[in-house]
């Protein structure tokens, strides 16, 4: 049996990674921050360690011999935390520190969760124009983690990925991101503020993420940074217009009510690399997985009012 190891494997991407690891047969030791509320089953063992302790991890982990450790865990992924970058470039330091651990655990590969803002933030360091976003404090720091990580595991000889992830949505994102926003919007009969729609963007739901994840630890070549998305990309007005008719068919939708200022270049990265190495492509239905996070944050938004 193959055994890895996830941090932060309580968190949106890391519990779906985890279940699908244990569908596929592997030994799971899943890193949280607190483990009161979770219980060692079949095939998961929960280690209890906070982003300071993974300087020495492999002292609370007494197996040796792992097949992968996947860093998932980032303190920030998302709103006002992307200005704190002292936060972020923390989560550098800590990535290098797991990464370190991952060495003297004697894993196999080390596979890094980075984030479709590098390649804004790449886009910024070769121009002199431009108005970076603050989320761009989060993507030099994904990128910084993934420098040093790269380099760190070359020197000790461990395999390395980088898994560049796309806009993800689905059951369990208790986020602010454009889908979340969107849908909770359209269910009140609302339309949120829109930029315009030309542009191409790239949403993937959460059970394809975890998919490619395992996809990269069972046929990834050691050392390539690979796209998780989708091959062939959609513009925002295709991705918000499918997902109105799904959820609020009846609602208007104004685009170009907002300033669009991401600058990302999907063509500065290799979206067919991971088909080529594994063979890996999108299999969620786009519908069916929209009205699967529509109702899920409908049950959230119920469960809110009963509490409340």
């Amino acid at each position: 049996m193959k055994k890895v190891i996830v941090t932060g494997a309580d968190g949106f991407v890391g519990s779906a990674l985890v279940k699908s690891l244990i569908s596929n047969g592997y030994f799971v030791y899943a890193v949280v921050k607190d483990k009161k509320q979770l219980h060692d089953e079949d095939n998961i063992n929960y280690i209890e360690a906070e982003f300071k302790d993974y300087i020495n991890l492999e002292s609370r982990i007494s197996d040796r011999s792992f097949d992968a450790f996947y860093h998932l865990a980032w303190n920030g992924t998302f709103g006002k935390s992307f200005e704190d970058h002292h936060r972020q470039l923390q989560n550098a330091a800590y990535a290098a520190d797991a990464l370190m651990a991952a060495v003297r655990l004697q894993c196999k590969r080390f596979v890094l969760a980075g984030t479709i803002v590098e390649l804004e933030v790449k886009h910024y360091i070769t121009t002199d124009k431009g108005e970076p976003r603050i989320s761009c404090i989060y993507g030099a720091a994904k990128l910084s983690a993934e420098m040093i990580c790269r380099t760190l595991a070359y020197q000790h000889k461990i395999g390395f990925n980088t898994a560049i992830l796309a806009s993800i949505y689905g059951p369990g994102d208790r986020s602010s991101m454009i889908q979340n926003v969107l849908i909770r919007a359209l269910q009140e009969g609302k339309s949120p503020k829109l930029i315009q729609g030309e542009n191409l963007y790239d949403w993937i739901y959460i059970d394809d993420v975890a998919d490619a994840l395992v996809a990269i630890e069972q046929k990834g070549q050691a050392n390539r940074t690979y796209y998780v998305g989708h091959r062939e990309l959609q513009t925002f007005e295709s991705l918000v217009s499918k997902t109105r008719d799904i959820v609020a068919p009846n609602v208007g939708l104004r685009f170009g009510e907002l300033q669009d200022k991401t600058v990302i270049d999907y063509f500065m990265i290799d979206r067919e690399a991971l088909f080529r190495d594994t063979g890996f492509v999108c299999k969620a239905d786009f519908d069916d997985s929209i009205r699967k996070t529509a109702q899920w944050l409908a049950e959230q938004k119920a469960k809110e009012g009963a509490n409340s």
